[in-house]
């Protein structure tokens, strides 16, 4: 090897291990920085970098009236209390169209932005509404391998995995084991500094199609191929496609890295009226006034009954299911969920509680973004708000 190449492969080295020792400062100061577990949610601006989601902000109407026991109040009196018991931070009501209620925590104003942990895959699955209406993906069926050729080899299993698959939770890749320690493999999806190399090396553990996981993984490799497939970051395309459209604010996704891969699984930073104004979308069928924002075909599809779980759409739930692991925390969910006590129910769910639904019969949308509660039930709360919209 001449003396040039020498030189190049050890400032190649070198640079690789300032690399390696630069990702692992950066994986032990986000650990360190990491709120607890029930205070995550609230405390969202602890991690860095982030990108932003521009908005395009538009005013609700009855904003602020009824913040924090105004004059709506008095008929959500058992509601309001029950979410209180919940630890609810923020409360947002909406009933045709216009804000019925609010309710804040103490220290808590309508402007916070809360991490609101896995609901960002409801969301996702709008995302992908929107890329399939504007033919960056050709069907649901398509296959994933088109735009993540990683997993195209013959023989891999991967490649047969669909974009349904991975919006239905049937795609068979699995998580990687997580535990709250700096090592942890699963943890590494949360505050790794390489979400790429993280996501191309999950592993299949049933043929795609064949078995009801819902993975955090799969919600990060169709991040992966919206961003291939549309040739845009994901905050962008959000931004574009549905974030102004809706007239929400400036919201804020997770980079793993500054100019990385984005966290589309989880954690997007937005305010309860914002996720509001999401859930007006879905009850609305897709559209904001006389604007088609998505397709009605979409909405309707996404949900439907997913193949593999009738309690599930598209990353959306259509039936009360406790989402938070058993085994974690200290109280348990219920044995047996509460039914809702309307139908057409739809919710968007992330940990411990953290929720969009959608109330078709009453032409309302709920929103509760709290701390973590492992015994949260789904019926219980929303049957609350569901009595109290009847009675107006």
């Amino acid at each position: 090897m001449s003396a040039a190449r020498r030189l190049q492969a050890s400032l190649a080295l070198a640079a690789a291990i300032l690399l390696t020792g630069c990702a692992h400062d950066v994986v032990a100061e986000r650990f360190a920085r990491m709120p607890a577990q029930d205070d995550v949610v609230g405390a969202g601006d602890w991690y860095r970098p982030t990108v932003t989601v521009r908005g395009a902000p538009r005013p609700w109407p009855g904003a602020g009236a009824s913040v924090n026991g105004g004059a709506a109040s008095p008929r959500f009196g058992a509601a309001l209390a029950l979410a209180r018991r919940y630890e609810t931070l923020a409360l947002v009501v909406v009933q045709d169209g216009r804000i019925v209620l609010e309710d804040y925590a103490p220290g808590i104003s309508p402007e916070r932005r809360f991490d609101t942990q896995s609901m960002h895959r409801s969301l996702l699955a709008l995302v992908v509404g929107a890329a399939l209406a504007d033919g960056h993906f050709d069907s649901l069926d398509a296959k994933v391998a088109r735009w993540i050729p990683e997993w195209s080899a013959a023989g891999d299993p991967r490649g047969q995995i669909s974009i349904r698959d991975l919006v239905y939770g049937q795609s068979g890749l699995v998580d990687a084991p997580y535990e709250n320690r700096i090592d942890s493999p699963g943890l590494a999806m949360f505050i790794g500094t390489d979400l790429r190399k993280a996501t191309l090396g999950a592993q299949s553990l049933a043929p795609a199609g064949t078995k009801f996981r819902g993975a955090v993984v799969e919600a990060q490799a169709l991040g992966l191929a919206l961003e291939r497939a549309t040739g845009r970051p994901y905050a962008e395309f959000l931004s574009q496609r549905l974030w102004q459209p809706i007239g929400a604010g400036d919201a804020a996704v997770r980079l793993d890295r500054p100019r990385g891969n984005t966290r589309t699984f989880c954690c997007i930073q937005a305010t309860a009226r914002d996720w509001a104004r999401i859930g007006q979308l879905v009850l609305e069928r897709g559209r904001v006034g006389r604007r088609e924002v998505l397709p009605e075909s979409w909405i309707a599809e996404m949900l439907s009954p997913a193949p593999l779980n009738d309690s599930v759409g598209a990353w959306w739930w259509i039936k009360p299911t406790p989402l938070g692991p058993a085994t974690t925390g200290p109280a348990q969910p219920p044995a047996k969920p509460t039914p809702f006590a309307s139908p057409g129910v739809a919710y968007a769910g992330g940990r411990g509680g953290q929720r969009v639904y959608v109330l078709p019969a009453q032409r309302a949308v709920v929103v509760r973004i709290g701390r973590i509660r492992y015994d949260f039930d789904d019926g219980q709360f929303a049957n609350a708000f569901i009595e109290a919209l009847d009675a107006h």
